[in-house]
């Protein structure tokens, strides 16, 4: 494919450990999690970003604006900052409108990603976010509609869950991680992988309420961390000495009316959108980071794609690591930004589906 000089540039991805233990972050705010990537990237000889955009789901209330909130946290008060709910796919969402701001000119340089932590919500809270207020239905009973419709049993939902563990545990031997972790309070690593869950306790997990399908170790998580990424263009690099990590090559979102559970079903149409974009095919992407909020979500986008696993979220996903909502997206873009220089890949693609009828997608290039 041609390249072009108004590609935005990803200069630098960072993101805190995913947290799991409640107890020991129930009194973290999201704003300390953010302001600590935040912080990490502006390190040094960097060019000061025109925008800081950051996504999140629960949103701190005590805070008119987090993301300027977490700017402040981090020591820089006086950057412009806005923030982005689009559920799941805010994180990825505040780096596609970057990329915007990036390509059309309004900004050299913007920082952008996602922050969230789930552990310092109350059950009743998180019962309240998870569900939709026109069915009253969970966000695990549309997992397990998308499982019953789409034939993808428990047994493949459990399969796919016992997999991500070791994935998850064998990208911790190889050191998958050491570049994209900014320590928090101490944390240097993710703390679900090394929960003491095996295939037994996977298998013999009771089912949700009203599921057929669905148990709380075969899908994602609650959780906390943040992930940002620095984004900018070819002149600043020079002007800066910045070295790209990658290039931002074609975004997609789409949405659909009627039944709102189809968010579970979104991810291969925006997949298929992004890559379209670009000119490439399916075929030439390396690595596919598919959000995992339920087994059944990643295993139908598979199918339905023709990908084959193996591609598919080669480190684990929100089953081995947990699910800090409104982080996310940008977590997952950090993570695919590493992972193609780590397994010296050339193509990757992140997506998301976010409730209700939802999904995102960004293609990436490694430089």
């Amino acid at each position: 494919m041609a390249r072009s000089k108004n590609h935005t540039l990803i200069v630098a991805a960072k993101r805190t450990p995913i947290l799991r233990i409640k107890k020991k972050w129930s009194d973290v705010s999201a704003i300390d999690l953010g302001a600590a990537v935040i912080g990490s990237l502006l390190k040094g000889k960097v060019p000061e970003p025109d925008q800081v955009i950051m996504g999140t789901f629960a949103n701190p209330r005590e805070w008119l604006n987090p993301a300027k909130e977490v700017c402040a946290t981090a020591g820089f008060e006086h950057l412009n900052a806005f923030t982005v709910n689009k559920v799941c796919s805010s994180g990825l969402l505040s780096v596609m409108i970057g990329d915007a701001f990036i390509k059309s000119g309004a900004a050299n340089c913007v920082i952008a990603g996602g922050m969230e932590n789930l552990l310092a919500l109350s059950d009743e809270k998180i019962m309240l976010l998870l569900q939709d207020p026109h069915t009253g239905r969970m966000t695990w009973h549309a997992g397990d509609w998308c499982a019953k419709t789409y034939s993808i049993s428990r047994k493949d939902q459990d399969d796919w869950a016992v997999e991500s563990y070791k994935r998850a545990r064998a990208a911790y031997k190889r050191l998958a991680f050491a570049d994209e972790i900014v320590p928090f309070r101490g944390q240097e690593l993710d703390e679900e992988p090394f929960r003491k869950i095996d295939e037994n306790v996977i298998r013999g997990a009771e089912l949700i309420d009203d599921c057929e399908t669905i148990t709380a170790l075969n899908s994602s998580k609650n959780a906390g961390g943040a992930a940002t990424a620095m984004i900018t263009n070819e002149k600043i690099c020079g002007k800066y000495g910045l070295m790209p990590l990658a290039r931002v090559l074609g975004n997609a979102s789409v949405a659909f009316g009627g039944d709102r559970r189809k968010f579970t079903i979104a991810p291969p149409f925006a997949i298929r959108d992004a890559v379209k974009k670009t000119g490439l095919s399916l075929e030439d992407i390396d690595l596919y980071f598919i959000n995992t909020a339920f087994g059944s979500i990643t295993l139908h986008a598979s199918r339905e794609l023709g990908i084959p696993l193996e591609k598919i979220n080669v480190n684990g996903d929100t089953v081995s690591f947990g699910h800090p909502i409104g982080a996310s997206g940008a977590k997952l873009l950090v993570e695919a930004v590493w992972a193609l220089k780590n397994l010296n890949k050339r193509y990757a693609i992140v997506s998301l589906c976010n409730a209700p009828a939802e999904a995102t997608a960004m293609v990436i290039e490694k430089i």
